[in-house]
């Protein structure tokens, strides 16, 4: 077996087994010697692992569960506290108290009230017939007879109704046809007599009290309370 050989068992790349040799041959002249030649030899070092991926999906590792909601129902709002009920009598306009409507259902959502007067506000119409009202009262500033403002039910508190507004209910203003005018009694109702569309658009515009006459279900009379 030659040192050639032997050299490429151990690995050694060829080249440099080469300039060995001719190292070893350089030697035996007799003559002078030859610088002698460092081969180093270089081993790359293998390839680091790859690192594991953060993602689960790659990891096969299941991800934690984000947490629900446990679906907890907030808690159905009611009516306040009961006033006086709405009769047939004409309440007081500016009256101190929230009226009533006892036996009628609010969890069935906007209904009529029952026949009679409310002292409300109409709050908004819900097409060209159906307006929204809901029962107010007068609450006193200054110690003046007609001195304040008015308020509806608090907050959390779903006393409303909707009705169809007649197609010759009559309208009473405070304020004139025209809104700009000074139209009231000694009571501070309204004396003026407006179309019906004047009333929707005043209902519409969510800014009427009034003494609100319903009947067989739909608004027949709405006369304005004048605030100064």
């Amino acid at each position: 077996m030659t040192t050639f050989d032997l050299f490429r068992r151990a690995g050694v790349p060829a080249v440099a087994v080469a300039l060995l040799s001719l190292t070893a041959c350089s030697g035996s002249s007799g003559t002078s010697a030859s610088p002698t030649v460092t081969v180093t030899v270089t081993a790359s070092p293998s390839p680091s692992p790859a690192e594991p991926s953060a993602d689960p999906a790659a990891s096969g590792t299941p991800a934690a569960e984000t947490p629900t909601d446990s679906g907890t129902t907030a808690p159905t709002r009611k009516p306040g506290k009961a006033g006086p009920p709405i009769t047939d009598k004409t309440p007081a306009p500016f009256g101190g108290t929230l009226q009533s409507d006892p036996g009628h259902d609010f969890t069935k959502g906007l209904s009529p009230s029952s026949d009679g007067v409310v002292r409300g506000q109409l709050v908004a119409m819900h097409d060209e017939n159906v307006a929204e009202y809901r029962p107010v009262k007068f609450v006193r500033e200054y110690g003046g007879s007609t001195s304040g403002h008015f308020e509806g039910p608090p907050e959390g508190d779903v006393t409303a109704f909707a009705a169809p507004i007649a197609k010759n209910v009559v309208f009473f203003s405070a304020l004139g046809c025209d809104g700009k005018d000074q139209t009231i009694d000694g009571q501070y109702l309204g004396t003026q007599r407006c179309s019906r569309d004047k009333l929707v658009l005043r209902a519409d515009a969510g800014d009427l009290r009034a003494l609100i006459t319903v009947r067989g279900g739909q608004i027949v009379k709405v006369t304005e309370i004048y605030v100064a």
